[in-house]
């Protein structure tokens, strides 16, 4: 009930802000002050999801196992059964945790466009460093960016991390030997993912200053002729991202299909000289191709993380210079320590 209670919050009038209002200098300070204790519990919500996850690949060892040995067929149709409440659970669990998570996207969407809204109105033309393009962008496209990555930048780690270690802890109960085998899936992945990743980063904090620009040159009508240029460079810099970006997808679902024909094969040699049983390799593969998607998850959300920080220490900084080009008084990390946050 709580949860449609915050659902159905969404649409009422935020609530009013201080002029004294600022920004926390870090994404992850920016993260818990908009969400406060919800983070805390959309966390112990993820955790539910992953162990509700991990459940059914017991399930279905069992299961397999069961008619492998020649059981009762009652007992199969028990385990079925339960199969599908678990499934049924972690499907609703996994709606609740979705929703939460937009409404804190949402509310740290709210949140930062009315910081941004009150620091423009407050230092107005006289900052060189917010034209009007600029100040539209933040709260228009980079304002949504960061709120939606905040919705999700705690709970998603939980659930994917929580999930992967939780089946590499099964894999080695059941065969140490073929979970380390497993893990090779994964290893390729820590080389060239952050290599390709900082890349797009360099890309995507260029085209996010460039579109600044445009937004500057649309609305002043003297430097209107300037315009067409910009749409040029971020076509390059977005056709780069891109191309970047679908050669890691590439080279992703490679060491995925590498990987499975390595545990299957691994696996079809050990049930042929008895080490193991067919059920436990029919495991591992099932494990082998579900670590896919929550590992693809968790690099997004280091890309994601990685971006989103990026768009806002952009913003920051735009916001950084008051009116007159005199700094504000600050503490550590550019902040005043007697101010506030959200």
């Amino acid at each position: 009930m709580r949860l449609f209670g915050l659902v159905a919050a969404i649409p009422e009038r935020p609530r009013p802000h201080s002029q004294a209002l600022v920004l926390p200098p870090s994404l992850l300070r920016f993260v818990l002050s908009s969400g406060g204790w919800h983070q805390a519990a959309i966390c112990i919500l993820s955790v539910a999801v992953f162990l509700l996850d991990t459940a059914p690949i017991e399930i279905q060892r069992r299961i397999i196992d069961t008619a492998v040995h020649a059981g009762s067929v009652h007992a199969i149709l028990m385990l079925v059964a339960l199969q599908l409440a678990v499934i049924v659970i972690y499907g609703l669990a996994k709606l609740a945790m979705n929703v939460y998570r937009a409404w804190l996207g949402e509310c740290a969407t709210r949140d930062l466009r009315l910081v941004v809204t009150e620091r423009l109105e407050r230092i107005g033309a006289e900052s060189p460093n917010l034209g009007n393009g600029t100040g539209l962008a933040m709260i228009l496209a980079e304002a949504d960016d960061i709120g939606a990555f905040v919705g999700s930048s705690l709970s998603l780690p939980v659930v994917e991390v929580g999930f992967l270690a939780s089946v590499f802890v099964y894999l080695a109960f059941l065969d140490l030997g073929m979970m380390a085998a497993s893990l090779l899936i994964l290893a390729p992945q820590f080389v060239f993912v952050p290599l390709m990743q900082r890349a797009i980063n360099r890309r995507v904090a260029q085209r996010t200053r460039i579109l600044r620009r445009f937004g500057d040159e649309i609305l002043s009508p003297s430097r209107a002729g300037s315009s067409a240029p910009r749409l040029d460079e971020v076509f390059a810099v977005d056709v780069g991202v891109f191309e970047i970006k679908f050669s890691l997808n590439f080279l992703m679902n490679l060491t995925y299909s590498l990987g499975s024909l390595l545990v299957l094969g691994i696996g079809c040699v050990l049930v042929v000289r008895g080490r193991t049983e067919i059920a436990t390799v029919v495991t591992f593969l099932s494990a082998t191709i579900k670590i896919a998607d929550p590992w693809n998850d968790v690099v997004d959300w280091a890309r994601g993380l990685a971006l989103t920080t990026v768009k806002y220490d952009l913003v920051i900084r735009a916001l950084a210079a008051p009116p007159g080009g005199m700094p504000f008084p600050t503490g550590p990390a550019g902040r005043d320590p007697d101010t506030p946050g959200l």
